[in-house]
């Protein structure tokens, strides 16, 4: 039996142009995807009234009224923090900005809960043996 050498295959520069056009498109694919991620953040405002859910990837400026007056609600950036609040001490504005999944601040003179629903976490809770 004799066996013959063969040559290793040489690409042609079509082969290699497909073979970069499909490697970008699959990048970009993959980019495009992991941005995307499907992973949204919302902000629930809980009060008297009821409840709101907004997402927190469009900015808006949100009033909600309660037994003490008013609290005003800024979502920018991908983040909601109260700004203003008719509480004495205003502990509320102070607490700063929320944005990670899980995360709340309260008014709670004027009884205004804002928390982060969904989204992705990445922080570990707890372990379950």
């Amino acid at each position: 039996m004799d066996y013959e050498m063969k040559l290793p295959i040489t690409l042609k520069p079509f082969d290699w142009a497909a073979f970069i056009l499909s490697l970008a498109i699959f990048i970009a694919f993959t980019l495009f995807g992991w941005k995307q991620g499907g992973n949204i953040t919302y902000l629930l405002i809980e009060s008297q009234d009821g409840s709101a859910l907004y997402a927190l990837s469009e900015d808006r400026t949100v009033t909600v009224k309660g037994p003490v007056g008013e609290s005003i609600i800024q979502i920018s950036e991908g983040e909601a923090s109260f700004i203003y609040s008719d509480c004495a001490d205003e502990l509320c504005v102070q607490s700063g900005a929320i944005s990670g999944p899980g995360e709340w601040a309260a008014c709670l003179p004027n009884r205004v809960i804002i928390s982060t629903r969904g989204g992705e976490s990445e922080v570990l809770d707890a372990h379950v043996f």
